[in-house]
């Protein structure tokens, strides 16, 4: 972060801190940018971690693998989250279930989960911590890839994370049956 951009951001904390009739500093974020008011954007950097990197380090104080953000895992969450907006229910089988929604990317191991009500990703990843099925997801050995996404309605915003093991190749249903190739044999002579 820029010397005069993390003064003015100290600057504005200080500020609330001494102005008691300024409730909060009004930060939201954007993707890889922070909205501080409405006068400042700053980047993201390495100090605001995004998503994957707080599930990466979570799973690393447990002595497990980072995970990588998916772009197919991304858009099932984006689906799963988009249609639990629209029916305002948070369920995994709201349009489908997981088996048959995680199916077509082919990891041998997947897990979902699945939150409402909260404003934030630190928030709902806190919720997932405490909770010990939740966290047996965040948790799960051989997962390595993530796809993450929100939506919103009327206020509420509904979360669905999948984690998942890498996709197996594709199997072959052609199954060699020998290698030798047939032999007829004959008799020559008579009997």
């Amino acid at each position: 972060m820029a010397k005069s951009t993390k003064a003015l951001l100290t600057g504005r904390i200080q500020m609330c801190k001494t102005n008691p009739s300024i409730a909060h500093i009004g930060l939201a974020t954007h993707g890889r940018s922070i909205q501080i008011g409405s006068s400042l954007t700053l980047l993201a950097s390495a100090a605001w971690a995004d998503p994957q990197s707080e599930i990466s380090v979570y799973r690393k104080s447990y002595g497990l693998s980072a995970v990588t953000a998916d772009a197919k895992l991304t858009e099932l969450a984006r689906q799963q989250a988009n249609a639990m907006a629209e029916r305002r229910s948070m369920d995994h089988n709201v349009y489908a279930s997981f088996r048959s929604r995680i199916a077509p990317y082919g990891s041998p191991s997947a897990a979902e989960n699945l939150a409402m009500g909260t404003k934030t990703f630190g928030e709902t990843l806190a919720i997932w911590k405490s909770s010990s099925g939740h966290n047996a997801n965040l948790l799960k050995p051989n997962v390595t890839r993530m796809g993450l996404a929100s939506a919103s309605r009327d206020g509420t915003t509904y979360w669905a994370l999948i984690l998942a093991a890498p996709p197996e190749p594709p199997q072959s249903n052609v199954r060699v049956l020998s290698i030798f190739p047939p032999i007829i044999l004959f008799r020559v002579g008579t009997p």
